[in-house]
């Protein structure tokens, strides 16, 4: 189903940042957005350092921090659900909106929506994949990526190209999706305590394409992609969501208390 086009997507790149801050910084919006301080935003990010982020109702005691602290990966818990991923040599995806800004508001067409900008993201550089109609795989792992979920993406001969997770909450969704560029996630299982067992199925986009897809060309890829759906404009995140944002780094994300809420 297609948005209501009433106003305008901010959409940014705002680059390589921490755990904490990336998920500051979809709250802050969120906030902005149900208090009628903020627009609509398609945001693409980086991690630094390499960072594992756990789903809103996963157990904190799936991960191995003794080996996580010793490599200098960092681990966040995100407000969507979903299970644990190794954001590392990947572009990430984040977008927010209300009600008002798409219509009919609910979780199925939302999905299909931004699936469809995916796909359409990636046929722009070269790599055929598809909507999974249902999830299947290992649903008790802790990995994300063990298995696709329904309407997340797939190569179209086999392996999970995009994970994603939303969550939709005072009339205001957030939707957010690891895109690796390689097979770097796969060391996840290192940081699992369950003893995950090893990928049946590994896909990136270097291995669904027969080029080498570099940050820039897929960051291009995903402006366009969105854009043929909605409207974008540059931007970048207000006084208010900046100041939110350090706010809940400090006294939320980075907190003991949220990491083991679960």
């Amino acid at each position: 189903m297609p948005p209501t086009k009433k106003r305008p997507f901010r959409f940014m790149y705002s680059g390589e940042n921490n755990g904490y801050i990336n998920m500051s910084m979809d709250e802050a919006v969120m906030m902005g957005l149900k208090d009628h301080h903020s627009t609509p935003v398609l945001r693409i990010y980086k991690w630094k350092p390499p960072t594992i982020s756990i789903g809103y109702f996963q157990s904190a005691s799936d991960i191995d921090f003794e080996n996580i602290e010793k490599d200098g990966v960092g681990v966040v818990r995100r407000l969507t659900g979903g299970r644990a991923v190794l954001h590392d040599e990947e572009l990430t995806y984040s977008i927010l909106f209300t009600e008002e800004d798409f219509s009919p508001f609910k979780k199925r067409e939302i999905f299909i929506f931004i699936a469809r900008c995916l796909v359409d993201a990636l046929n722009l550089i070269g790599i055929d994949s598809k909507i999974v109609e249902k999830t299947k795989g290992d649903l008790k792992s802790p990995n994300c990526f063990a298995s696709p979920a329904q309407y997340e993406i797939e190569a179209m001969k086999e392996g999970k190209l995009i994970g994603s997770a939303q969550m939709i909450k005072n009339g205001v969704v957030v939707q957010h999706g690891a895109i690796p560029l390689t097979g770097s996630y796969t060391r996840i299982v290192k940081y699992l305590k369950s003893g995950s067992p090893a990928f049946k199925s590994v896909s990136s986009l270097a291995q669904a394409s027969c080029n080498d897809i570099g940050e820039k060309e897929l960051l291009k890829a995903l402006k366009k992609g969105f854009g043929n759906h909605l409207h974008l404009i540059e931007g970048r995140l207000s006084d208010y969501e900046n100041k939110i944002t350090e706010e809940l780094s400090v006294k939320k994300y980075s907190q003991k208390y949220w990491m083991y809420r679960k």
